[in-house]
């Protein structure tokens, strides 16, 4: 039997009341109680940004917060103000003391479409909630989500039974350096909140808990039957990629693909066809070693193509320039046929957010680079041939 904790008496000794205490007062992310709420609290936190950046309570300016929400939502008590405030710091939206939000906090405000916003949504869900935490108490350390679809993605079966769920949300997740449950530590868990009801007592932090994990690209969750990826081939275990954060980029970029076109195309092509890539502009192995990680996961920084067109992008054999039109480099791409059939496609202009430019510029000065070297070997080339006819 593996050894989870260092004493199982110090199991026994854990109060269940400190684990995955995910209470909320709204759980729909669309309504509109949630986003202005949120928008509330973003505001009041710029307008107050010098005095909240110090990590420490302020208590007249938390008071300040309570009545200002309460005032256009009335509660029947204060408890219910302060958990309206203090589920965006569990979600993952809002830093505990007010101390500053998560940077796509205002982009999921300003979301203009229903699968933007989820995703959106799911990269907070999952990069930065974290239950324990609350206006007052700083427990961000602990990352329920991430830990738990570490779990599903390290199971072997690529599911979690109700029980598995229920075994983790017992679960001090702090004292787990590898960031993950194995199946035989989901089965002494269970044990253990079997033993203290946990589920019976904590029935309306599961339901919360399956509600958000059905925003999430790839999952499904029940709460009788578990949580399970919806296509487990999509899921790689890459010790350089996040494999969930992956899998909302490329649902980013499939539900874009839909508003826009309909379907899943090549965003040059327009059609329709098999094994789309999707690609990144600036490559997501630089993103990651510049410490970059929104960057390496922006669904922005990416574009659908085709196998044929992408080996050409991949390597910065063509590019794009900021009207979408197709750049080539002829020193590197030598049949004729290639050349005139690439060089006929563009990115629609729709497809050129200012975020996505940014990314295709970095792209362009990289094709410029190799497009500048290849030609200065082939003058190099031809001095040395001239040179010869000389001799």
């Amino acid at each position: 039997m593996s050894k989870l904790f260092r004493t199982k008496k110090k199991i026994e000794n854990q109060q269940y009341d400190k684990y995955w205490s995910f209470t909320l007062e709204y759980i729909d992310i669309f309504d509109l109680r949630f986003n202005n709420t949120l928008r509330i609290i973003l505001d009041f936190i710029d307008e107050n940004r010098e005095i909240l950046s110090e990590n420490c309570k302020h208590e007249k300016l938390n008071k300040e917060l309570q009545e200002k929400i309460n005032r256009i939502y009335q509660k029947r008590d204060q408890a219910s103000t302060r958990k309206s405030i203090n589920q965006f710091i569990k979600l993952g939206f809002v830093k505990p003391f007010y101390n500053g939000y998560h940077k796509l906090a205002r982009k999921f405000l300003s979301a203009d479409d229903q699968n933007q916003k989820r995703n959106i949504f799911s990269e907070i869900f999952y990069t930065s909630s974290s239950f324990c935490s609350s206006y007052s108490k700083d427990n961000t350390n602990r990352k329920e989500i991430d830990f738990l679809l570490k779990t599903l993605v390290y199971h072997p079966e690529k599911k979690l039974s109700k029980i598995d769920v229920i075994a983790l949300m017992v679960t001090p997740i702090e004292q787990i350096s590898k960031g993950y449950l194995t199946k035989n530590e989901l089965e002494e868990q269970y044990k253990y909140a079997s033993t203290i009801k946990f589920d019976k007592k904590k029935y309306n932090q599961i339901n919360y808990l399956i509600y958000f994990l059905n925003l999430m690209p790839n999952i499904s969750a029940n709460k009788d039957t578990g949580v399970w990826f919806i296509d487990p081939s999509n899921i790689v275990v890459d010790t350089k990629r996040d494999p969930i954060l992956y899998s909302i980029y490329k649902d980013g970029l499939d539900k874009e693909s839909i508003k826009f076109f309909g379907k899943k195309v090549c965003y040059i092509q327009k059609k329709e066809l098999k094994g789309l890539v999707h690609s990144h502009i600036k490559d997501s192995s630089i993103c990651l070693s510049e410490g970059n990680i929104d960057e390496a996961y922006d669904y922005n920084n990416g574009l659908l193509l085709s196998t044929q067109v992408d080996a050409y992008f991949d390597k910065y054999d063509i590019s794009f320039d900021n009207d979408g039109m197709v750049l080539v480099n002829d020193y590197e791409i030598h049949d004729i046929d290639i050349l005139q059939w690439i060089s006929t496609f563009k990115l629609d202009k729709k497809l050129l957010n200012p975020d996505r430019l940014k990314y295709l510029e970095w792209h362009r000065n990289k094709f410029k680079e190799k497009a500048l070297k290849c030609k200065e070997e082939v003058d190099n080339l031809y001095k040395d041939e001239i040179d010869k006819e000389n001799k």
